[in-house]
């Protein structure tokens, strides 16, 4: 191992969903309510629909609060008091006309993970449901997740409409469940086959048979490694856009007043470690919307499913601490954790997320069950048992806290079924920081203007589908600066990063980094002293103007640094152009996306290898300077039919010539995601004196005689 990576590539869907409503049908006003959905059962488990709101008492950590708005189950005429309703701790009011429907439904379907041969119970199960359980009071709408969020159809009362939506819904769906369940094959045939083979120490080889032995050994190793980092890739690529798609639709409802419910047919997913902030942040927003999130397995009922009393741990972290040690849990093999281990395996540990978001949201997660439209039934059952109450909390501070809500009805054997609390957010806040989030980045001036921390941060642009982009964001630090704590045989270190993603001049719109704890053996950490610890993170973004707010901390020494970067996504348009060339001196293979997918290949690939952006832009004599860049729009030849751009490089060191010109020629166009023309080629270093340099690039046109032109400076370094 050459250099120490942590590498989390995570699209970054900034999409939103749109929610109109006549400006006639609502009053507008501000309040800082808090609503909560509450439903209640006699003792035989039927539901109360008749209660008042004076039979209610609300308590919010052990303070009695003011029940200021009250709205009945739907199968009561409305009762409201004179209040308007709002979201969750912070949302604008509303209060809706007669007219106005009471009942929003959004079903998602999770391509991601909804194996196609499941999609026909999910079809025949929601059509049901549409034809014999929506009335007048409903509106509802169809949303899909692949690579991103998808409207399938919009909010509406019009039952052929959405029948035709859900007739075409999966079409294109593109499942990674086949290849998670490849994935985790291999990996049991691995650790299978390393249990029942020695371990044999190196100086026990005494024999070519123990050699071999040995060899295999070390073999089976490696190829452990390589499929478990498979699978943390796969479960980022899985779940990240579930995640951001549920908080883009529960954002998108939460100034809509009534009833508001998210059903997700999803066969389930393991979030790893790195996501946990984002699995709390989507349950927050959905709670502040006040949006109950129900799950169907879509996956029906299975042969191997967890039986209920199952023994295995009901929380995926459970029982960690009891069954390893403090090494082996900090200790990442394959990009993976003991913790991320515990997630991925075990019986029925693709269901946890699920009932923690449906259990967090005040929904409900149905498994085992082939007939979906029973599933949905019953889910519109409880949303018509529903009743919502708002009240406007004592403590208006919003620090971030959680805030435990405890709601009892005066009536002998009655069972309430609520929300168990709130984190009180913000009310503009859009992506939720936790207080340990907000703690750091309070300390962002002073570690801006006194580093304590050398560290390198570039970002690039590169067109992606649909007027989109992707922008990497590469991030290094030298493994110098970074303090390594002895823990038996390895060295250990803690890294917390931190970003916050605005759309100028301050709307949050995503946070990224994550909390990276690294075990090395004496020769893994010997061979990265001399490179760069180095991090990325991709972002699908929109035009327009950003910053981000960028911490690095060491969570063993305490130092800490911080950037802002400001950058502007252009608008694409049909004029020459060409991304700032990216310098690099790390090549590896790329892993290609599968045939029957509709993944893009990594921004940074061209055929089968791969760079590593270089941050720091430092070099040493004996590397390849690395150039990578993309043209667009370059015409073709009419002799051809081809595109013919001409790539002059010319390196400069104090503005002087240092070497001859370098020219390269492109004509090769990849199709994928956007037509482009690649730069892909390296400059040998060799026998340059250390100082400061520049790479003066043109690219021309040699059709159309249009250039562009840029400069990017480096470093050689003893």
């Amino acid at each position: 191992m050459k250099y120490l990576v942590l590498v989390f590539i995570i699209l970054l869907s900034c999409s939103s969903v749109a929610f109109s409503q006549q400006e006639d049908e609502v009053v507008k006003t501000r309040a800082n309510l808090v609503n909560i959905d509450v439903i209640v059962k006699d003792k035989k488990g039927k539901y109360i629909p008749d209660l008042k709101a004076e039979d209610f008492t609300i308590v919010e950590n052990g303070v009695p609060q003011k029940i200021e708005f009250f709205d009945a189950p739907l199968s009561r005429v409305e009762t409201k008091s004179n209040a308007n309703n709002t979201g969750a701790n912070g949302a604008e009011a509303t209060a809706p006309a007669p007219s106005v429907p009471r009942n929003y439904v959004a079903l998602v379907l999770d391509s991601q993970t909804t194996d196609i041969t499941n999609l026909k119970q999910v079809r025949e199960g929601t059509l049901k449901y549409i034809r014999d359980q929506i009335t007048a009071e409903d509106i509802v709408a169809l949303l899909s997740v692949t690579n991103g969020l998808q409207m399938l159809q919009p909010f509406t009362q019009d039952k052929a409409k959405l029948m035709a939506a859900v007739e075409g819904a999966g079409i294109n769906a593109s499942s990674k469940t086949f290849e998670q369940k490849d994935i985790a094959g291999n990996i049991s045939a691995r650790q299978e086959q390393l249990a029942g083979s020695p371990d044999l120490p190196s100086s026990a080889v005494t024999s070519p048979a123990a050699g071999s032995e040995m060899a295999k050994r070390m073999i089976a190793e490696r190829v452990l490694a390589q499929f478990v980092k498979l699978r943390t890739a796969l479960g980022l690529q899985q779940s990240r856009p579930i995640l951001a798609a549920l908080a883009a639709i529960c954002e998108g409802l939460r100034t809509i007043p009534g009833k508001k419910t998210l059903v997700l047919f999803s066969q389930g997913f393991v979030t790893p470690a790195v996501l946990d902030w984002q699995v709390q942040s989507t349950i927050d927003i959905a709670n502040r919307a006040n949006v109950a999130i129900y799950i169907i397995d879509s996956a029906g009922l299975r042969g191997n499913a967890a039986a209920s009393g199952s023994l295995a741990p009901g929380n995926p972290l459970a029982g960690v601490s009891g069954i390893t040690s403090q090494e082996s849990r900090i200790k990442a093999q394959g990009g993976e954790n003991v913790f991320d281990n515990v997630r991925q395996e075990g019986q029925g540990r693709e269901y946890d997320i699920l009932y923690r978001i449906s259990g967090d949201t005040g929904g409900r997660f149905y498994k085992g069950s082939n007939d979906i439209g029973q599933g949905l039934e019953r889910i519109d059952q409880e949303i018509h048992a529903r009743y919502t109450l708002a009240y406007r909390s004592t403590n208006q501070n919003f620090d971030g806290t959680f805030r435990k809500v405890k709601i009892e009805v005066r009536r002998p054997d009655a069972q309430v079924v609520s929300r168990q609390g709130y984190y009180a957010i913000p009310p503009e806040e859009i992506v939720l920081l936790s207080p340990n989030d907000k703690k750091l980045l309070s300390g962002f001036t002073a570690a801006q203007t006194s580093p304590e921390l050398p560290v390198f941060v570039s970002l690039s642009q590169f067109r992606s589908r649909e007027g989109l982009y992707t922008v990497p964001l590469a991030l290094e630090l030298p493994p110098s600066a970074v303090k390594f704590e002895r823990k038996g045989d390895k060295q250990a270190m803690q890294l917390e990063v931190l970003g916050v993603l605005k759309m100028s001049p301050e709307k949050v719109l995503s946070r990224l980094g994550g909390n990276f704890n690294v075990a090395l053996s004496d020769a893994e950490y010997q061979s990265i002293v001399s490179n760069n610890i180095y991090y990325r993170q991709d972002m699908l973004l929109a035009p327009g103007e950003y910053t981000i707010d960028l911490m690095v901390r060491d969570t063993q020494s305490g130092k800490t640094s911080a950037k802002r970067e400001a950058f502007v996504v252009p608008e694409p348009d049909a004029e020459f152009a060409a991304t700032p060339v990216v310098l690099s001196r790390h090549v590896e293979q790329a892993k290609l996306p599968s045939l029957d997918s509709n993944e893009a290949a990594d921004v940074f690939a061209l055929g089968n290898t791969m760079i590593r952006p270089s941050a720091g832009r430092q070099f040493q004599a004996a590397d390849n300077l690395i150039m990578f860049l993309s043209v667009y729009n370059a015409a073709n030849s009419p002799d051809t039919g081809k595109p013919l751009v001409r790539v002059t490089v010319r390196l400069l060191k104090d503005g002087q010539p240092a070497t001859k010109p370098f020219d390269y020629v492109l004509s090769d166009v990849q199709n994928q995601p956007v037509p482009h023309l690649t730069l892909a080629e390296y400059i040998k270093l060799a026998g340059l004196a250390p100082g400061n340099y520049s790479a003066a690039i043109e690219i021309k046109d040699m059709v159309t005689r249009k250039s562009v032109k840029q400069d990017a400076p480096f470093t050689i370094i003893p």
